[in-house]
C-alpha cells in the first residue's frame, strides 16, 4: 500500500493496481480479467458520490476513452477506462449505494469488470510503481486538495 501524506490528508493506493491521470484504478485478477474502479484521491476529493452512471455489460471499452459519469455534492466528473475490452460485468449496486465508492474504493465500489483486448499494451500507459504513484498523488494534491 503506498500511503501518501499531502494537505493534512492521506490518500491510500494499493501497490498491485494500476492507476490513470484521472483516477481509475484497475487490477488484474488471475483469470486475466481486469476490476477498474475509482481511486481514494478522487472519492475524498470529490466527497461523497450521489450518483454513477455505468455502461452495460456487453459493451466495449477502450483506453483512455470516457466510460462512466459520477456526481458527488462538490464535483461532475467521467471516468477514463485504464484498459480497452468488452465489459463481463457492472457493479449495479452502486445505482442504489453509490457512496461504497467512497466507502470502500478497492473492494465494493468496484465499477466494471472487462475481459481485455490489448492488456499489455494498455498497462505500460498507467502509473504504476510506488515511487512514481506517490509522486504523482503529491502534484495531483498541489492542484486540487485545499
Amino acid at each position: 500500500m503506498v500511503a501518501v501524506e499531502a494537505k493534512g490528508q492521506v490518500f491510500n493506493l494499493p501497490d498491485e493496481l494500476y492507476y490513470t491521470p484521472d483516477h481509475a484504478w484497475a487490477r488484474v485478477e488471475a483469470d486475466g480479467t481486469v476490476t477498474i474502479g475509482a481511486d481514494e484521491f478522487l472519492t475524498k476529493t470529490a466527497k461523497t458520490i450521489t450518483y454513477v452512471d455505468l455502461p452495460n455489460e456487453g459493451d466495449a471499452v477502450e483506453h483512455g476513452r470516457p466510460f462512466a459519469t459520477m456526481e458527488s455534492t462538490k464535483w461532475v466528473g467521467k471516468v477514463s477506462a485504464p484498459v480497452s475490452g468488452k465489459i463481463i460485468a457492472v457493479n449495479n449496486t452502486l445505482i442504489d449505494t453509490p457512496e461504497t465508492v467512497n466507502t470502500a474504493p478497492y473492494t465494493d465500489g468496484w465499477l466494471i469488470k472487462v475481459q481485455p483486448t490489448a492488456l499489455t499494451q494498455d498497462l505500460t500507459k498507467l502509473i504504476h510503481e510506488s515511487s512514481k504513484v506517490r509522486e504523482w498523488i503529491l502534484s495531483e494534491a498541489e492542484k486540487y486538495v485545499k
